[in-house]
């Protein structure tokens, strides 16, 4: 799934509203996160009116609208809301991207009926019942792993369905424009984990690497957040917090 870009943390919005509210937000909102097709927009509604509005930048459609008076608010009030926001930005793209490639997968399985419609009944008649024995030899159904690499990912094969099941040439560019970043996002980290494996079988040893996951924690202020993570997180040797 996409990633949220923050140009501007949560707690800084305030700030950063009150800077510029004369200049160019008088002109023009801020884009301060983007997530996939979503944008969050800083504007000035009014004078001291504080705007957080999502943007739907694939369809020009405003999703959700948040208003603070600076002179009533804090910092942490429009923290919390912009962190929300983000969140909710991660939620509808992701159920873009649920939807899109959901729609993408159907359109392989009813071309694979096209293609095989005398081994439609057969294919039905096994799954009927389960037979773990046939499972364990079974070698024509496809497992989803198979399916995404042997199918999904191959940018040729999805872009030509695409070409295939969409007639309407608005829709076929925005399905075009997805598969082609929805299978570099789904491939790109895969690519570069078996570049590191590669490496290390060609040396003959194994090396443990660090990474870094992003964490939303629910918390009154920063410092009871860190000390949620690490409550949480105690007693893993393998699991290092910033402090």
């Amino acid at each position: 799934m996409s990633k949220t870009f923050r140009y501007i943390q949560y707690e800084d919005v305030l700030r950063t509203f009150n800077e510029l509210k004369d200049t160019t937000l008088n002109e023009r909102p801020l884009v301060i996160a983007r997530h996939g097709d979503y944008s969050l927009l800083l504007e000035k509604r009014k004078e001291d009116i504080l705007g957080l509005r999502t943007m739907n930048t694939e369809k020009n459609q405003s999703v959700s609208d948040r208003v603070y008076d600076v002179t009533r608010t804090t910092n942490e009030l429009v923290s919390r809301g912009v962190r929300h926001a983000c969140q909710k930005m991660s939620e509808l793209n992701d159920e873009d991207v649920n939807r899109k490639r959901f729609q993408i997968w159907k359109w392989f399985l009813l071309d694979w009926q096209k293609k095989h419609s005398d081994e439609t009944q057969s294919l039905f008649d096994k799954e009927i019942e389960w037979n773990e024995e046939l499972m364990k030899k079974e070698t024509d159904l496809m497992d989803m792993e198979v399916f995404l690499h042997g199918e999904y990912l191959n940018m040729g094969n999805t872009l030509n369905l695409v070409d295939v099941y969409l007639h309407d040439d608005k829709h076929k560019e925005i399905f075009k424009r997805f598969v082609i970043n929805d299978i570099m996002e789904m491939t790109s980290e895969d690519t570069k984990e078996k570049a590191i494996e590669e490496a290390e079988k060609a040396k003959g040893e194994i090396q443990y690497h660090t990474y870094q996951f992003s964490v939303s924690v629910e918390a009154t202020d920063k410092e009871h957040a860190r000390q949620a993570l690490l409550n949480y997180l105690a007693g893993d040797p393998r699991i290092r917090v910033q402090k």
